[in-house]
């Protein structure tokens, strides 16, 4: 039963063999008018239509905020320094789906032009180390720890990672997901751009040595570690091995009446709305409900690690196919905008991604409230505003066996909404790390995209605020805590294998 969590390395197959260009940005100068022009726009944006922006800082203190950041565009500053003070911003809403990226085509300057750290990188318990090597050194291997980079210690890195990288509230488990290609990627937006990396590394003897290595585009760095020999048992097990289904159930071969339910996301399938996404998610959870029944499976494993969300819908259909109650209960209590979604109260929803009939239709789908802000209604069927939460019924077919939910830091977006309702319902057993989603809720459903004028920074901000139906958490801004906190250990991943699924098996088997 060696499974380990999703390692994505995204191949590019037509860019593997571009020519490196120059990354014009590291040498793009802003002038303090336009820092200033760009960034009263982006709070413009933030005041105008984030619904969240207050949800972990009080007005008083995030105003005190944005004034201070206004007055320090006073001399004319690096590109790179200004894109660290807007994605400072950024974390400092606490809003994992809120983002700035440096420009438009940043997937495409990273494959092919930034000079970026030659090795993908992981970290478990605090620390970092290799998992491919994508130089053409073979001193080192994966397995070992990564000490310093350019003479700076990985704890300053982290610090300077965290410090920039957007996350729900106050967890710690998403940020620790910077990883592989993300770290190489990260570390060059908000640390440096240097030409070459000097890295310290400890061996798995306890040696210590040091190499420098110049810095290569993510194409570059994938193709060497693919030829490398140090990394051929890596590249075997986790370099672009891809399922043709997000949704996959298969039966153990060494537990008897089990069965393992994987969930790569709640993408919807191709579905183009809400509602075709739950038809497909349906037909796909009866099959799978009628393998379990004739099976006799009385133990089922969900694993939602790396889920990082898709449709709600999709969410909450499968917490419908879990449920111990016999009774309708809600999955959330209110959700709510500050806009009131036909565009006549910020101009910035021309850059939304609702539809113009969407937009003509919001005075349906919206009961506006005294405080200013807008709720969805939820179509209980109980009363005319919608302002009462919706209750979903339990499925005739649902399972009724034990129910042992896998979950980290990248279950995300829908997948850790259902983990905090079915954490609250008592579904099942939560064994792994604390979900990536605060447990009260977060912000999503629609998005606003744009580019910030002058410096052509792309950014993105949610429009609905998320209240899940939960109890009053006792440390608001954590995600969804597990029964057992079982962590991914770096001899997991150079074994593949999976600590946290073992646990799953011992629960299981001492079960009478």
């Amino acid at each position: 039963m060696k499974f380990i969590y999703s390692i994505f390395l995204f191949l590019i197959a037509n860019s593997l063999y571009a020519q490196p260009g120059t990354d014009s940005l590291c040498t793009k100068i802003l002038q303090p008018a336009d820092m200033q022009a760009d960034f009263r726009y982006f709070r413009r944006l933030l005041e105008e239509t984030h619904p969240g922006l207050y949800r972990y800082t009080p007005k008083v203190v995030m105003q005190a905020k944005l004034d201070s950041i206004d007055r320090t565009f006073t001399q004319p500053a690096p590109f790179y320094n200004f894109f660290r003070t807007i994605e400072a911003l950024v974390a400092d809403i606490h809003c994992a789906h809120t983002h700035a990226l440096p420009e438009k085509n940043w997937r495409a300057q990273f494959n092919k032009v930034q000079k970026t750290i030659p090795f993908f990188i992981l970290s478990a318990q605090k620390r970092f180390f290799v998992l491919l090597n994508g130089t053409t050194d073979q001193t080192v291997k994966p397995g070992f720890d990564l000490l310093s980079i350019n003479g700076q210690s990985m704890d300053d890195v982290q610090q300077q990672l965290y410090r920039h990288h957007w996350a729900d509230g106050y967890i710690q488990s998403s940020k620790s997901q910077i990883r592989g290609e993300f770290f190489a990627l990260f570390y060059y937006w908000f640390v440096g751009q240097p030409d070459t990396y000097s890295l310290r590394f400890r061996s798995l003897t306890g040696d210590t040595l040091q190499i420098t290595a110049p810095g290569k585009p993510f194409n570059e760095s994938l193709r060497q570690m693919i030829k490398n020999p140090v990394n051929k048992q890596m590249v075997d097990w986790y370099v672009n091995k891809k399922h043709k289904h997000p949704w996959r159930l298969h039966f153990s071969d060494t537990l008897a009446n089990t069965a393992i339910l994987r969930l790569d996301g709640f993408g919807g399938e191709g579905a183009r709305n809400s509602t075709e996404a739950v038809t497909v998610f349906q037909v796909f959870m009866d099959k799978t409900m009628a393998k379990l029944e004739k099976q006799g499976t009385r133990h089922l494993i969900i694993d939602v690690r790396g889920n990082t969300g898709g449709w709600d819908s999709q969410g909450i259909e499968l917490f419908t196919y879990l449920m111990k109650t016999d009774s309708a209960v809600p999955y959330y209590t209110r959700q709510h905008s500050i806009t009131n979604g036909d565009g006549s109260s910020s101009e910035f929803l021309q850059f939304s991604d609702l539809s113009e009939a969407d937009r003509k239709n919001a005075k349906n789908e919206l009961t506006p409230e005294a405080d200013g802000t807008f709720t969805l209604k939820q179509d209980s069927g109980i009363d005319s505003t919608g302002r009462t939460p919706k209750r979903y019924a339990p499925k005739p077919n649902r399972f009724k066996g034990s129910v042992y939910i896998l979950m980290n830091g990248e279950s995300a977006s829908t997948a850790s909404e259902f983990l905090a309702v079915a954490h609250a319902n008592k579904v099942g057993v939560f064994i792994g790390a604390e979900s990536g989603g605060a447990y009260e809720g977060g912000n999503g459903g629609s998005f606003i995209t744009l580019e910030l004028p002058k410096s052509g920074i792309q950014v993105t901000t949610p429009l609905v605020y998320y209240n899940d139906a939960v109890p009053e958490p006792k440390q608001k801004g954590r995600g969804t805590l597990p029964d057992y906190d079982i962590p991914i250990t770096r001899t997991d991943i150079l074994n593949h294998t999976d600590s946290q699924l073992n646990f799953v098996v011992t629960l299981i088997r001492k079960q009478p």
